[in-house]
């Protein structure tokens, strides 16, 4: 089953037109392929540094860095790009704005996919407009470019490294925050990186965001009887956290369409928290 087949298992939940989702497909299809390839190039990671820094309470891209050379994350933009002009017209110019700058050699790309990962968005915004090119779309292109790649990393990581006393909200990967989680079927509870997809166990009455585990300080709503999709809220913080109860849902929806399928989760957020 391909992946516009499995967005069609959840399609009545996603919040957006035909033409959006028809976008979302198109991008999650060309990330997964630039995933395959991104993959053969994790081996240049040192797993026993990534290691050491887990281990130190920090996230493996801490020790990874951006092992990823400027061809590389280029591809990545081009490919990318090339989706964002055919399904998404109102962003087709800005999109082919970078991928000329980058035909004329005047974007270093990999000094851009440094300050996204450092989350310096300023330096970003200097560099599009050193080769004058739009911000947004510029730091766009290369987060999605990345994530792929944060991605094939986190297979890595998951396969070679014990997260089993990783105890932060924070990513064990890339270090970013989640608002994404699920329960397992046995009724662990999981918390799912929305950007690169590491997962790691997470006691499921505590905020991921600020640690608050008082359960009078911790709010929740779900859907109904028998929905498998829960929104909790942390009345501490104001943060908010949506959860995939498999117990209910079973596997048929890959975890990797989570964050999607629970898009109307952040709907009914955006409703309680404003």
């Amino acid at each position: 089953m391909g992946i516009r087949e499995k967005i069609g298992l959840i399609r009545a939940y996603i919040p957006a037109d035909d033409e959006t989702v028809e976008a979302l497909a198109a991008l999650l299809e060309r990330q997964e392929a630039l995933k395959s390839r991104y993959s053969q190039s994790v081996g240049r990671v040192d797993m026993e540094a990534v290691r050491g820094a887990i281990a130190g309470g920090k996230p493996a891209i801490s020790a990874a860095g951006l092992w990823l050379t400027e061809e590389e994350v280029a591809e990545g933009v081009r490919e990318v790009a090339s989706v964002v002009s055919e399904h998404i017209e109102s962003e087709s110019e800005r999109a082919g704005g970078v991928v000329r700058a980058l035909d004329e050699g005047i974007l270093n790309l990999r000094r851009v996919a440094l300050a996204v990962l450092r989350g310096d968005l300023e330096e970003a915004e200097r560099a599009a407009g050193e080769a004058g090119v739009d911000p947004r779309a510029l730091t766009s292109l290369v987060a999605w470019a990345l994530q792929p790649a944060l991605a094939a990393l986190s297979d890595a990581v998951m396969g070679a490294v014990d997260l089993s006393s990783w105890s932060s909200g924070r990513c064990p990967v890339c270090g970013g925050y989640t608002a994404l989680g699920f329960m397992d079927r046995d009724g662990a509870f999981h918390l799912k990186c929305q950007f690169c997809g590491a997962e790691w166990g997470y006691p499921s009455g505590k905020c991921p965001f600020c640690g608050n585990d008082e359960p009078r300080l911790i709010g929740s709503a779900d859907l109904g009887e028998g929905k498998p999709l829960v929104l909790n809220i942390c009345h501490v913080c104001g943060n908010y956290w949506k959860v995939v109860d498999e117990r209910i849902s079973g596997t048929s929806v890959p975890r990797s369409l989570y964050d999607l399928w629970t898009l109307v989760l952040d709907a009914v957020a955006r409703r309680l928290v404003a």
